[in-house]
């Protein structure tokens, strides 16, 4: 067990490794090819009468929803008729299973979208819902390690086959540039909705572009809005949204949050729960407890703390927030209120790798959806989060 020395990683809570052994470095995704995923979806029965098409659509830097308003537009039709069963991640190559209704496979074949393939074309009377979804194969290519000995690796790989990985949230749940997920979500549990709104739009962080740091920070000491729909650049679509709400109506922050999609409003709370869930079992590991086949509280208003030393680490967790279970329930957004469920401590996979050269070393591996690749390879990297 070691604990990290990396700022970003104590400010969401990932606080310990599992491992004790000395990192590689090195980086990953230096090229789009270098991370690798391949979906693993629940089997459809196939039907040629079907009124569904589905497809496999690999895509390189894409995010998944913009990928799919961009093949909706290529085949002339709505993209509420193309269904997939989860997002993947943007900076990488992914490939997924997705279903488009009543749209022929000719079609589909003749679409062209850059850096998107279609391929693997089937019928089906079924759609692909979200959660349709086994898990994910990853292939991930780590460059210019620092560190690159067989033993060392193998023994980071032996002690995870033994003890199981930390279940963390990800970076990708909090943010990497702009780590601020629970920080919003926390005020909406604490019913301040507009304390929710301002920190999404106007808390910056040194690791965003400079043109949007310096209009958040403007927008911080001015609360001009009106001004903040000129400074603030085009491609932060959600903050604009929310902004050209509050410039009609300066004091409708609940009307503003709510221009976003229910799903990513329920993100923002997802996010607080994510990090007193890493906060308690960065506690288990610290004291020792056993994470293997253990399930930890994503807290909510249904929630109720474990037995033993467990639950009394979940207690004094969510005490020191000065929050209770009652507090996520959020009279004032009651639509983002969570009823509580639970997540694994720890991790078991398989784990291969290849040493391809002294720059250059692969990794091959297969999560259960919801869980985190980077989460693995951070063990055997111990790098600047940055880094993944």
């Amino acid at each position: 067990m070691q604990r990290t020395n990396h700022p970003l990683e104590e400010t969401v809570g990932i606080r310990y490794f599992i491992t004790d052994t000395p990192g590689i470095g090195g980086k990953l995704r230096r090229e789009f090819e270098d991370f690798q995923v391949s979906e693993v979806g629940v089997e459809k029965q196939l039907d040629s009468e079907g009124e569904y098409t589905h497809f496999t659509l690999e895509k390189t830097n894409w995010d998944t929803i913009r990928a799919i308003s961009a093949l909706s537009r290529a085949v002339g039709v709505s993209r509420k008729r193309i269904g997939f069963a989860g997002t993947k991640d943007k900076r990488a190559v992914t490939r997924q299973r997705m279903a488009i209704w009543n749209v022929p496979i000719e079609k589909l074949e003749s679409a062209r979208v850059k850096d998107i393939r279609l391929y693997d074309f089937t019928r089906s009377s079924e759609r692909i819902l979200v959660g349709d979804l086994v898990g994910n194969e990853f292939e991930i290519t780590v460059r210019e390690p620092e560190l690159v000995d067989d033993t060392i690796i193998a023994r980071c790989r032996d002690q995870i086959h033994l003890k199981g990985i930390p279940n963390y949230f990800g970076y990708q749940r909090f943010g990497l540039q702009r780590p601020n997920t629970h920080v919003v979500g926390r005020k909406l549990v604490e019913g301040d909705v507009e304390g929710a709104v301002m920190s999404y739009l106007a808390d910056y962080y040194d690791g965003e572009r400079d043109d949007a740091r310096d209009a958040r920070r403007s927008l911080k000491e001015t609360g001009d809005f009106k001004q903040a729909l000129t400074d603030f650049p085009k491609r932060l679509g959600y903050e604009r949204t929310m902004l050209d709400r509050l410039y009609k109506n300066p004091t409708d922050f609940a009307g503003a949050l709510r221009r976003l999609h229910k799903k990513l409003r329920q993100l923002l709370v997802h996010g607080y729960q994510s990090y007193l869930y890493n906060l308690t079992l960065s506690r288990m590991i610290e004291e020792e407890l056993e994470i293997h086949k253990v399930e930890i509280p994503l807290f909510g208003y249904k929630s109720r703390f474990t037995v033993g030393r467990q639950g009394e680490i979940e207690q004094e967790v969510l005490e020191s927030t000065g929050l209770d279970f009652r507090s996520f329930k959020i009279n004032s957004m009651p639509e983002l209120s969570p009823r509580g469920s639970y997540r694994t401590a720890s991790l078991e996979t398989k784990i291969t790798y290849e040493i391809t050269d002294e720059n250059t070393l692969k990794f091959k591996f297969f999560l259960p959806k919801g869980n985190y690749a980077t989460m693995i390879m951070r063990e055997f990297m111990k790098t600047d989060p940055m880094n993944y």
